[in-house]
């Protein structure tokens, strides 16, 4: 979706807008705001997360996919600018989708290097009654953020809309029937917001340009989604010079931890 200048310019969705766009995840599984964050901010945080995947590439974790690599953000400027982890067009659709207090347990990237291979398609979140034909409301929402322009050649993520977030098929039947159904790839701007249901299938695909295609993730659930033991480690006064809104959706991390530094 293309926003207004208004819209972009306030923070702040029409009431038509937030109508469409929840219609769109509903139905589609996804919506897009095109060009929605401002380029200061893209740039600052392109800067910032090119030191940490620099370090971090000296000394990786296994992949999920070759040349594909999650590196965790710490949660300090600019990777906890409110217009990243609390954006006030996101959360009234998050509040929608999730119901008020919702919660974010992950603030990382995904980015694929040149050379990089299809991941086998995939959901991020396991069903939660697979032995029946039950679709329960969202509860996993995935927001990403490109840090460049994703083109069909730096490596976009590849998508099935349509439905298939309201499906219970194991991992092995979804990559069994993806390769006979319609995919879509997830090209746009810098600065923009790629709002999705979790459930939805998707993978990384193959970057055939000539850098790092960086692309932040955080990870929205219903507070009683077991998402695993790790937590976003938030010192104190990081925290508590946070907004009410960001206070609550990070109400769960570990609050006056450590920060994720390599």
């Amino acid at each position: 979706m293309q926003l207004s200048a208004d819209e972009i310019n306030s923070g702040q969705l029409s009431l038509d807008t937030l109508a469409e766009a929840l219609t769109l995840i509903k139905v589609n599984g996804y919506v897009v705001f095109e060009n929605a964050l401002p380029d200061d901010l893209i740039e600052e945080l392109f800067t910032e997360h090119q030191k940490i995947f620099d370090t971090y590439l000296e000394n990786p974790d296994p992949t999920f996919g070759k040349n594909h690599y999650r590196t965790y953000m710490p949660f300090r400027a600019p990777f906890n600018d409110e217009r990243v982890i609390a954006n006030s067009m996101v959360v009234p659709i998050l509040n929608d989708l999730l119901g008020k207090d919702f919660v974010c347990h992950y603030l990382a990237s995904n980015t694929c290097i040149p050379g990089s291979e299809l991941q086998p398609a995939h959901s991020d979140v396991y069903p939660l009654f697979p032995d029946t034909d039950i679709k329960p409301p969202p509860y996993h929402m995935v927001v990403n953020i490109p840090l460049v322009d994703i083109t069909v050649e730096n490596g976009p993520i590849e998508f099935w809309a349509g439905g298939t977030h309201l499906n219970t098929f194991p991992m092995d039947r979804i990559q069994a029937l993806a390769p006979i159904m319609q995919s879509q790839y997830a090209t746009m701007p810098a600065g923009s917001l790629f709002i999705r249901d979790g459930r939805m299938w998707h993978r990384g695909t193959q970057n055939n340009g000539n850098a790092p295609r960086p692309n932040l993730a955080l990870v929205y659930t219903r507070p009683w989604v077991d998402v695993g033991p790790r937590r976003i480690g938030i010192p104190q006064d990081i925290y508590d010079n946070l907004s009410d809104r960001a206070r609550s959706i990070f109400r769960l991390e570990d609050i006056g931890g450590e920060l994720d530094e390599l």
